[in-house]
């Protein structure tokens, strides 16, 4: 009976001791203490606290004092969402850097890929590589329309046939199966250009349908930009969509201004029903490549092959030496061909970084802009190479910044640290609007820079449990100083990292701290409404 009694008892003692706070696990993996918690919504910050366990938050309040395996002391810095970046160019590097160093270390959680009409065909082994991979940032698609097209009738200027238009349906169809967040294009871009806009409508429906948004490199970012915004909004309305107007800028001097007549035709079509937005990077230097800013779309159909038999018929050279001189006189060339920048030249990369100017008076010639445009053609004929082009107007980047439609995406890529002349997009564009916008010209607030960063994205593409910081949300978290976050990088040193983020979490991970990114790959493959 004693025998019997005494296994009670320890029995007991060992239910106490298995039952006491003291001996389980934390009640929280993370908590994040005395933070300004900007959340998001664009509401006003307030102090407080965030507890996150697993993958998720699960506490916001005045205070926790309930014990967790890490704590985070954010006293004096801003707490908000990871940032969503909806228009990137990541396949270019995320195989090399999974880890995508260049924007994670910027607080940038998520990467949206598969822009201006380009994205991987079929979308689905694509994006098994990356989950196979084990990236750093969470990563989603679009299905692009340029692909499509090229993939049924080939970098061509014709009108598809009905079956032709059938099949691409069914190539938009099956994209959004495999987990596309919408339909993008490029309709500046060979073959996208050569769409007609009805085409273009009957491919946004079926996005539509499948819960889709459509969003769109224009026409034109020129002399007809107005016309541009009026087709992009009339996909989205005829197509029965949400639409964007992606990277939206005003090239060229003599069209400086343009945005006061571009901005109101959103608010006019946002009026009547129509769901149009704007993204946006915070410069005024765009990036593309060279034959694409500096030769007319019908130089370049057929493949590289015609382009380079074009050019040497010196009927067709001297009229497209003559084209290219203009464009650069008047639009991506700024007027001067100093204004146009080499980023990678995979055929000499001497060349990159350096400016059109200097490369035309290296060949021997004087710096002119028919001999720039000579020059230009030169490169193309040599191989090509990315460039940078300095014609946008300060004014009317600000104008577009502080329209409420208007969110953020850096047009970037995730670059090899060192390698080339990119765009500083890539490294700079979500601190820039913090650092430079927001703190230092007080363009916008910075309840609504985050906004514009984080719910508003996050909205637009239908991610229902990221960009707001709110008890039931995934912990995709950054955290920064805002006394001294900014841009490092330049057009002319770009491999330069991001200050001011001391802590980025992802899924509840943290993925970057103490300026160091850690070995965590906590990156998931986000998946469109109509994946299977």
């Amino acid at each position: 009976m004693r025998a019997t009694i005494a296994a009670l008892l320890a029995g007991a003692c060992l239910a106490f001791v298995i039952a006491t706070p003291g001996a389980q696990a934390p009640p929280y993996d993370l908590v994040i203490r005395n933070g300004r918690i900007v959340d998001g919504t664009g509401s006003p910050w307030y102090l407080g606290d965030l507890g996150v366990r697993n993958d998720t938050i699960v506490r916001i309040a005045p205070r926790i004092d309930a014990p967790a395996t890490r704590v985070i002391d954010a006293a004096g810095k801003v707490v908000a969402p990871g940032f969503i970046d909806i228009h990137t160019h990541a396949r270019r590097g995320i195989m090399e850097v999974p880890t995508a160093d260049n924007y994670v270390r910027q607080g940038v959680t998520t990467l949206m890929e598969g822009p201006d009409g380009s994205s991987p065909l079929p979308i689905k082994p694509f994006l098994d590589s990356v989950a196979a991979k084990k990236v750093t940032p969470n990563f989603g698609l679009f299905v692009g329309q340029g692909t499509v097209r090229d993939q049924v009738i080939g970098p061509l200027n014709r009108k598809a046939t009905a079956a032709e238009l059938d099949k691409m349906r069914g190539l938009v169809r099956q994209g959004m199966e495999d987990g596309a967040f919408g339909l993008s294009s490029g309709l500046f871009y060979v073959p996208g250009t050569f769409t007609p806009t009805a085409e273009v409508i009957e491919l946004a429906k079926v996005a539509g349908r499948m819960g889709g948004i459509y969003i769109s490199h224009m026409r034109d970012e020129a002399s007809a930009i107005t016309e541009s915004v009026r087709e992009t909004i009339e996909i989205g309305e005829k197509g029965g969509l949400p639409t964007q107007v992606t990277h939206h800028k005003i090239i060229g001097k003599a069209n400086w201004g343009k945005s006061v007549d571009t901005l109101r035709l959103v608010d006019e079509a946002r009026a009547r029903g129509v769901d149009a937005t704007i993204d946006q990077y915070p410069y005024t230097a765009s990036s593309t490549s060279i034959q694409a800013a500096l030769m007319p779309s019908y130089a370049l159909e057929g493949g590289r092959a015609a382009v380079l038999k074009r050019l040497q018929t010196p009927s067709m050279r001297n009229e497209l030496q003559k084209e290219t001189a203009r464009l650069i006189l008047e639009e991506r060339g700024g007027g001067d061909p100093q204004n146009v920048q080499l980023a990678r030249c995979d055929w000499d990369h001497s060349l990159d970084g350096k400016r059109l100017g200097d490369v035309t008076k290296g060949r021997g010639l004087a710096v002119t802009i028919d001999n720039a445009a000579d020059t230009a053609l030169w490169i193309v004929e040599k191989g090509g190479c990315a460039g940078i082009f300095h014609a946008i107007s300060e004014d009317d980047l600000q104008r577009i910044l502080r329209h409420p439609a208007t969110m953020i995406g850096s047009d970037g890529e995730v670059p090899i640290f060192g390698q080339a002349n990119p765009h500083p997009r890539s490294y700079g564009t979500f601190v820039r609007v913090l650092g430079r916008y927001v703190r230092e010209l007080k363009v916008i607030t910075l309840e609504d820079a985050v906004r514009k960063m984080s719910s508003f994205p996050a909205q637009r593409i239908g991610l229902a449990d990221r960009g707001v910081l709110r008890e039931g949300m995934k912990a995709d978290i950054a955290i920064f100083d805002p006394a001294t976050v900014r841009d490092l990088a330049t057009f002319e040193k770009p491999h330069q990292y991001a200050e001011g983020v001391s802590q980025v979490i992802v899924n509840g991970q943290l993925a970057f701290e103490n300026g160091k990114m850690t070995a965590a790959r906590p990156g998931r493959v986000l998946l469109g409404p109509s994946a299977r």
